[in-house]
């Protein structure tokens, strides 16, 4: 006896051709693998790297839509084929494999109630995930009609753009994840990016821009800058996702209009006065490791990241410009391209970095004790109680020797292209700025050479 599959033009599993009846009977794991001719073992060698992103991925994700569940069934099922050694793009690459693969979507089949007319059972009595398993059986994984979903996208962005430092991740995944439950909340359940509208954009740009700063009744409402990097980190979800799934959709949160801070970004962190910074060197004398980092930011314009990170191998002080580097590397990261960069070490800077040199091992953090990105804040808060000794405006911080560099650098006249290359702000907005040769260290070095650091007098 003999069966004939029928074709079914809107995606419904594909019945093409008779399956000998010997075959019907169950195929259970092995007969299965015995059939396409490859052992347990050769079957593993297949399975390679993707299914383990898969896997990862399916973690992330806990679709509540029927186009997100079925995604993720889409995605395990390549994986599995994949460990198989079947053809996820196809019905078969072989007579044996397209034989083998009728006969346990006939199995499938065979389990639920048949259509007295068809002698099959309906699209409507099969589950879901039967549903994709017969279909991809007998023509291929790809022809499981699954669209991305907002959590699909979201989910897919977190897998791919994974922060290799654990504090980093953490900090990653708590941060998408909220925008992603803001924006599910404003849509009011998980729905295909396609689906995805301007309203739906505005009405997330509404709710974060109504949040306050913190529970307290009279707190003050969000920042303007807040809310855009928020709204950027749903832009970068949306934008990853058409680019992946090789969507042809538009991203709605593309050039939202957001407003602007009452406050603007220059008035946000004030340069340290003069007598503050005096104040600070004298203070740290107790404390050498402290004393270290505050001239080394004071001296180079640096974050506290980018010095309490620095390697002993990020030194090169036998260079014509003695100088460190700033790079990603092991679980150290940068915020942006222009953050890499050569700082050249002058005065005090270059006193400290001669010693700590001399003191760090081959392959050791300068300051090894808050090297870790997770010993960042403890470090800033120790600093902090300090300054603040010396200082109560909330605008000064440590992060004002960055304003205070960026001033001294303009008063004696530095140009902005020196500026912005030793802060790491180059510029590529205009088009004159992506020419001529870069920033060099000796330029770099000139410039430092001509400022008056406000240090303790001997």
């Amino acid at each position: 006896m003999t069966k004939y599959i029928r074709i079914d033009s809107r995606g419904n599993y594909k019945y093409r051709r008779r399956v000998p009846t010997k075959l019907q009977p169950t195929l259970g794991k092995k007969e299965f693998v015995k059939l396409l001719g490859k052992s347990e073992s050769e079957a593993m060698l297949a399975y390679g790297p993707f299914h383990e992103h898969v896997e990862k991925l399916l973690v992330l994700t806990q679709p509540v839509s029927e186009q997100g569940d079925l995604l993720a069934i889409k995605m395990a099922l390549e994986a599995e084929f994949i460990e198989a050694g079947l053809d996820p793009s196809s019905s078969g690459r072989s007579e044996g494999e397209l034989i083998a693969r009728d006969a346990v979507a006939e199995k499938i089949l065979q389990s639920y109630p048949c259509d007295p007319e068809t002698g099959y059972p309906d699209r409507e009595r099969l589950s879901l995930e039967d549903h994709a398993r017969v279909t991809a059986l007998l023509s291929g994984v790809h022809e499981i009609s699954a669209e991305p979903t907002v959590q699909n996208a979201f989910a897919f962005y977190l897998a791919e753009k994974e922060e290799p430092d654990p504090k980093k991740r953490k900090s990653q995944i708590s941060r998408v994840r909220r925008i992603e439950r803001e924006l599910l909340s404003v849509i009011g359940q998980d729905i295909p990016l396609s689906q995805l509208r301007r309203e739906h954009a505005r009405q997330l740009r509404d709710r974060l821009k109504g949040q306050k700063r913190s529970k307290s009744p009279d707190a003050k409402p969000i920042k303007v800058s807040a809310v855009k990097r928020n709204l950027g980190i749903a832009k970068a979800v949306v934008n990853f996702a058409i680019r992946e799934y090789d969507l042809d959709i538009n991203n709605p949160f593309e050039r939202l209009d957001i407003g602007r801070d009452s406050e603007s970004a220059i008035d946000l962190k004030l340069p340290l006065p003069r007598d503050v910074i005096i104040a600070m060197y004298k203070d740290l004398q107790n404390n050498p490791v402290f004393l270290d980092v505050w001239t080394l930011l004071h001296h180079t314009g640096a974050q506290n990241a980018e010095i309490l990170g620095l390697n002993r191998r990020n030194l090169f002080l036998d260079a014509e410009v003695p100088h460190f580097e700033i790079k990603p590397e092991g679980l150290r990261t940068v915020k942006a391209r222009s953050r890499i960069r050569k700082v050249p070490l002058v005065g005090l800077a270059l006193d400290v970095s001669k010693r700590l040199h001399s003191t760090t091992p081959a392959d050791g953090y300068l300051f090894p004790q808050y090297a870790p990105t997770h010993k960042h804040d403890s470090f800033s808060a120790s600093v902090m109680k300090r300054l603040r000794k010396f200082t109560d405006n909330p605008k000064h911080t440590i992060y004002s020797l960055r304003h205070k560099m960026k001033d001294a650098l303009r008063e004696n006249g530095a140009g902005q292209r020196v500026e912005l290359a030793l802060l790491g702000h180059a510029s590529e907005r205009s088009a004159s700025d992506q020419y001529g040769s870069k920033v060099s260290l000796l330029e770099m070095k000139n410039a430092l050479e001509k400022i008056q650091f406000d240090v303790p007098e001997d």
